[in-house]
């Protein structure tokens, strides 16, 4: 009985030591949500949420928990940029309070840039924004909005309107009104891209600006040269939780 005693003693013990090791090794290789920002994805002008859902598979790749992955979708896709932008704060609030992190990162397609930046100047964004990494956006305008001026979306786009001279006053670069909150600012922009005209429209002073070419408007969604460049932009130390 003793003996018997002794062996079931060593194979519980073996047991618990191989867990051990079992729970060491998979802690290793589950992303631990709090060295992540959230990231939030502001789609453009006539877009939608499902435009990131391959980014946001990419992402997971990377070690993002899918619960920290979010993308809007405006209630008017063609409307204003500062409509949008009060929207994404609203957004940006719920990310915060259901991952309980405080900052989420942007992504923003095309116009999304333009709301994402209004938001981070003019609302609460400074506050509560890490990194921003626009795609294609217009932050000078495009002439392609002439196509659409029936839209208050595309009015705003056209260069030199009231709307981009305001956002651009100043300080192009997001950072608000907040000094000690500095967002890292990237924008993605392609020499490819025939709906940014001129695509040199993307280039924002005091952001880290970079042009890529062979890459169409939509594909800087999907194509896998843009994909280091966005991790690049996402990832400068974490964030920090509440």
């Amino acid at each position: 009985m003793k003996k018997t005693r002794s062996l079931v003693s060593i194979a519980v013990t073996i047991v618990f030591i191989l867990s051990i090791f079992s729970t060491a090794e998979a802690a290793k290789k589950v992303p631990v949500a709090s060295e992540k920002d959230p990231v939030v994805f502001v789609h453009g002008f006539t877009g939608s949420s499902s435009s990131f859902d391959n980014m946001k598979e990419w992402l997971i790749s990377q070690g993002w928990p899918s619960n920290y992955l979010y993308a809007i979708q405006y209630s008017d896709t063609t409307g204003s940029s500062v409509d949008n932008a009060y929207e994404l704060q609203t957004f940006v609030k719920n990310v915060l309070r259901q991952t309980k992190a405080s900052k989420v990162d942007i992504v923003a397609h095309s116009m999304g840039g333009l709301s994402t930046r209004y938001y981070v100047k003019y609302l609460e964004g400074a506050q509560n924004v890490d990194d921003i990494v626009t795609l294609g956006s217009p932050h000078h305008g495009t002439n392609s909005s002439y196509f659409g001026l029936w839209t208050e979306g595309a009015r705003e786009m056209v260069p030199g309107s009231a709307f981009l001279n305001e956002l651009n006053s100043v300080d192009e670069t997001p950072n608000g009104s907040d000094t000690s909150a500095v967002i890292q600012c990237t924008s993605i922009y392609s020499s490819a891209d025939t709906v940014i005209n001129p695509y040199t429209s993307s280039i924002i002073e005091g952001a880290e600006n970079i042009e890529i070419s062979g890459v169409s408007h939509s594909g800087l969604l999907t194509d896998s040269t843009v994909r280091p460049l966005i991790l690049d932009g996402l990832e400068d130390g974490g964030q920090n939780t509440n």
